[in-house]
Order: structure tokens, then sequence, then C-alpha cells
């Protein structure tokens, strides 16, 4: 009797708890006062059975006083593949439009806004991928691509001036053919000094007549002789002390003149005046050799295809990059007909060393070298000349060895 009253009493407390959740559970929250506008960091948050809540959201970053602001974005036509100079853009997979910052848009009106406008056009200079295509890049006549100047002009550092000078076909100034396109190099020259009357500006020493006085009293102007006169005891008159050679013996003298001139180009430029990145010439493969033992169809091969020569690389001019004064030096050297040596410089060097004037005097005494004493005996043959390869002797030498190999043209 005593456990059903517990089990009554139970179900009755179980009841009252069902009943309180049940109350709480259908009472209608407080609703928010609602604002017009929300502050600082909160926003309004529409949607059905939501109307009026809010929901906070971080605020911006608080740069001092400076005002949280959002970067402006316009659509503009760029390239979505590397276009090369002289093609034709087609309407597919060549170009499109992407959002770009109108702060670092080009001047107004000089890009396009619709990739219609750019389909059909021919590119006037190279497009790179990504890249904005602007207005003075593209024209709609294969003519007007000419107007972009050769490759010279374009790769040319701003300051220089671009000017060709001659190159010694033995390779002997241009560090044997070494020199390519984008070196930079040091002009050497070399001069020859002479003795000038500075009135006559005449080689020295002048022709001298002697002048007389004939018993009729008419003055007699003798034959130029090549000379200088001189008091002597050998006459009361003097003598006259002339060359024993033809002519002077010039004094040679070399110096560097200009400092990091930049190849511009080695060798004559084609046509078009495109010389970078250009195309390189095919080169034939030899085909197969035969099978091994069959000698006649080797022999019948190698009898039918001759054996390929090289063709020598000789450029014959050289187009430097310098500034607009040196670029006076080196056609006053030209034109003087002084010889020019080209001497290399290591990639990436940009040092400037001074040079002193080599001459004669300066080999003696910087290199210590010894005159030799005059002695009471000689050698025979007598040596009249240092073993050396001059520019005529050495030039035919090269020809004569490349007429016995089959390697000249």
């Amino acid at each position: 009797m005593r456990g059903r009253v517990l089990i009554l009493i139970g179900a009755i407390i179980l009841l009252a708890v069902v009943v309180v959740a049940v109350l709480m559970l259908n009472t209608d929250p407080e609703e928010p006062e609602a604002t017009d506008t929300p502050g600082d960091g909160v926003v309004v948050v529409p949607g059905d059975g939501n109307a009026g809540q809010q929901q906070s959201q971080p605020d911006p970053p608080d740069n001092g006083n400076q005002a949280f602001q959002v970067e402006e974005m316009a659509e503009i036509v760029i390239a979505i593949q590397d276009l090369p100079r002289g093609l034709t853009i087609p309407a597919d997979g060549a170009v499109a439009t992407q959002l770009w910052p109108v702060s670092a848009l080009p001047e107004p009106g000089s890009y396009f806004t619709d990739p219609q406008e750019v389909v059909g056009m021919i590119a006037r200079t190279d497009l790179f991928r990504g890249s904005p295509i602007l207005r003075r890049q593209v024209v709609d006549d294969l003519r007007n691509i000419a107007a972009t100047g050769s490759d010279a002009a374009a790769i040319l550092p701003p300051g220089l001036v671009a000017v060709s000078v001659p190159l010694d076909p033995t390779g002997i100034g241009q560090v044997a053919y070494g020199i390519r396109d984008g070196d930079y190099v040091d002009v050497i020259l070399s001069f020859l000094f002479i003795d000038v009357d500075e009135a006559f500006q005449t080689r020295l020493p002048n022709n001298v007549s002697i002048i007389t006085r004939l018993e009729t009293g008419e003055l007699s102007i003798g034959a130029p002789r090549q000379g200088n006169v001189e008091p002597s005891p050998l006459s009361p008159e003097g003598v006259l002390v002339g060359p024993g050679e033809t002519f002077q013996r010039p004094r040679l003298v070399t110096q560097r003149t200009v400092e990091r001139a930049f190849v511009v180009h080695v060798g004559y430029f084609p046509e078009s005046g495109n010389f970078i990145g250009a195309t390189p010439t095919q080169v034939e493969v030899a085909p197969p050799p035969p099978p091994p033992g069959d000698e006649t169809t080797q022999q019948q091969q190698q009898a039918a295809t001759p054996s390929p020569s090289s063709t020598p690389f000789t450029p014959l001019i050289i187009t430097l990059g310098v500034s607009p004064q040196d670029a006076l030096v080196l056609t006053w050297a030209v034109d003087a007909q002084i010889p020019i040596t080209l001497a290399l410089r290591a990639a990436g060097d940009d040092s400037s060393t001074p040079t002193q004037s080599v001459t004669l005097q300066y080999m003696i005494q910087n290199f210590n070298i010894t005159q030799p004493e005059n002695l009471p005996f000689a050698l025979e043959p007598p040596i009249t000349s240092v073993r050396r390869f001059d520019v005529d002797t050495l030039f035919n030498f090269m020809a004569g060895d490349a007429m016995e190999t089959g390697t000249f043209e």
C-alpha cells in the first residue's frame, strides 16, 4: 500500500515538470528595440522571421584617423597569352577582360574595355600574357607596324646613341670574333705621331735652297735640298744636314679612349631591323649510317653525301652604344683611319680604371728594358725584324689555310 502511494506522488511531480516546461516554451522572448540606423560595427540582417534583428560585425581596421576605403576596380582588356608582334589577334583564347585597380590604370582612352574592339587587329609590339592591351600597341593596317622602329633602338640603353665602326677581318681587333650582342667593350686607339712644320703643316725636315748673289748683282736660288743648314768647321758657309732616310719615323702611342661601350649588334643588320629572337636557320640532320656489314651501301652513301663545310664567322662591322660625345670620338677615329681595338669587359663589370698612354719610353721605363750596347761583332744573317704576323701576312695565311681545307667562302 505504501509503495503505490510513492509511485503516485512521483507521477504527479513528473507531470508538473512537463507542464512548466511547455509553458516556458510557449512564452515569446522580448523583442529588442528597433533602430532606424545601425551603429558602427552593426548590420541589419534581412530575412523571413528575422526582420529587425541585428548582428554585430567586426569593425574595419583602424589606421589612425584614416577611414577604411574599398579599392575601386574597372574592367579592361588584357592578353591571356603571349602575342608576338605582327600577329592578327584571334577571337578565341587571345584576349579577355579583367578587373584592374582604377588607381593603376593607364591614361584615360589608352586602353580597351571591350574584347571585340581588339579582335582582328594586328599586334604592333610583343604583347605579354596578363598585361593590359593599349591602343598604341595594336594597329589595323600591317604597314603601320614599321612605326615601332628597329630592335636596335629598343634595346639601346637610355642616354646612348648607336654608331657603327669597321672591324679588322683577321679578328685581331675584336677578340678573335668572341664579342657578341649585349657585351660591353673598351675602345683602344693607336696613334702615329710625326713632326711637322707648324706653318706649312708638312712633314719635317723642310727643303732648303741656298741663295747666292752673282757678280752681276742678281740673286741665284740653288736646287732645293732636304735638311737643315748648320754651322760647321768644314765650311765657312756651314753645311746642309739632311735625313738619312726618306721619311721621318712615326712615334706610336696607344691609349684607351672609350669605356663600357654597349655592343648593340655584331655584323650587318637584317633588312627588317629585327634581329632579337630571330628563328635560327634549320640545321640539316645527316641520315643514320647503314647497318654493319653492308659496306657497298655505306660506300655509295658516303660518295653521294658531300661532307658539310663550315662557314667562317667574319663580321666586318660592329654597332656600339656610346654617349653622344664618344660617338664623335669613334667617328673621328674612323675618318682618320686609326686602327680600332675592342677589349671585352667581364659581365657585370662597371668599374672605371685610369690608364696611361703607352709609348716606347713607357715600355722601357716600366718594364726595365735595357738598351743593348754596340759590340765589335754581330750575327749573320742580320736581324732586321721581329718574327710576327702583320695584318696582310696573317690575312693571307688564313685565306691560304681556308682554301686548302675548303672552309673559306
